[in-house]
């Protein structure tokens, strides 16, 4: 890293586990390219064609920080320009996939800022304020080769989404899997696509239980739910992925890559005007509830009325 960048993550990624991976990818800026060594992300391209991008900031269980969706889009974008990369497969390492958002606020950047302008300005970066991370959703959705998750442990709010709701091809759950929803717990509304995309996969009931009641969702579950591939004992997870991604990797990958755009085109039409109404939801839902803070002291409220009120009964 650059000793500008190392100094920042001395002072606050590197206690949340954020560390040089020894692996590099490429950065593009204009018509120029650059070699960078991922921070947040392990990345490892087999002789197969099959590209394992593991989110690996396991003190911090993974989450979404501002350095990981940076990666995020450039591995995204370094996948789809590398012939050789035929299938991508998505982990976590640890106990957990991820997270979800990133409550500490950590804003340690290792991807230089004049790349960062250029990835920004093609729609390739995470945007201040933007609570359904429109371009991480669409970036997903347009990646042009197949896409396998490995769902090793718990996945929250948007990273739940990032695994169940269509943002990769084939879903495979370790055993110790399992998703939450926690939007009304924090005074949110479902993002990530995920209000127009869940019902549309599980059907209103379901989606409104998984959204409303913010109970956790088994692997099992997931996939009675038709929401996962294959649920499998953890330590057969990867070569479960594996697996899978190479048998895509013999397919031809035009092939692939029309199935999966026309799959996809029904709902992929409509996804931004979605988004963009979610931001609008949950700024409202925000601004009513006081967020997080304002819902905390309700529940605390509540819980007093509720209290008086089995009393008489």
């Amino acid at each position: 890293a650059a000793p500008g960048r190392a100094g920042a993550m001395a002072e606050g990624g590197a206690e949340l586990g954020l560390r040089p991976q020894g692996c590099f990818i490429k950065l593009y800026c204009d018509d120029q390219e650059e070699p960078y060594e991922l921070h947040s992300i392990s990345y490892k391209l087999h002789p197969t064609g099959v590209a394992v991008c593991t989110f690996n900031t396991p003190k911090n269980m993974n989450c979404l920080t501002n350095n990981q969706q940076w990666e995020t889009f450039a591995l995204l974008e370094h996948m789809a320009r590398d012939d050789d990369v035929r299938v991508a497969v998505w982990t976590g390492a640890g106990k957990a996939f991820n997270a979800g958002a990133d409550l500490k606020g950590d804003q340690t950047l290792m991807v230089p800022e004049h790349v960062r302008e250029k990835m920004r300005a093609r729609g390739m970066g995470p945007v201040p304020g933007d609570f359904v991370l429109k371009p991480q959703t669409l970036a997903f959705w347009d990646f042009p080769k197949p896409s396998v998750v490995a769902v090793n442990g718990m996945a929250i709010g948007g990273a739940a989404n990032m695994a169940l709701a269509n943002f990769h091809d084939f879903v495979l759950c370790s055993t110790e899997a399992r998703f939450m929803f926690p939007f009304p717990k924090l005074g949110f509304t479902p993002e990530l696509g995920s209000s127009f995309v869940m019902p549309y996969l599980v059907g209103m009931a379901r989606a409104k239980e998984l959204f409303f009641l913010s109970d956790w969702l088994p692997a099992d579950r997931a996939k009675e739910m038709g929401l996962v591939n294959r649920v499998v004992a953890p330590e057969a997870l990867m070569s479960e992925a594996m697996a899978v991604a190479e048998q895509l990797s013999s397919k031809h990958p035009a092939a692939l890559h029309h199935a999966k755009r026309i799959v996809n085109h029904h709902l992929r039409k409509r996804l931004e005007e979605v988004l963009d109404e979610e931001l609008g939801t949950i700024r409202e839902s925000l601004k009513a509830t006081k967020g997080p803070p304002g819902v905390a002291q309700w529940m605390k409220e509540r819980e007093e009325v509720m209290r008086q009120a089995r009393a008489k009964l």
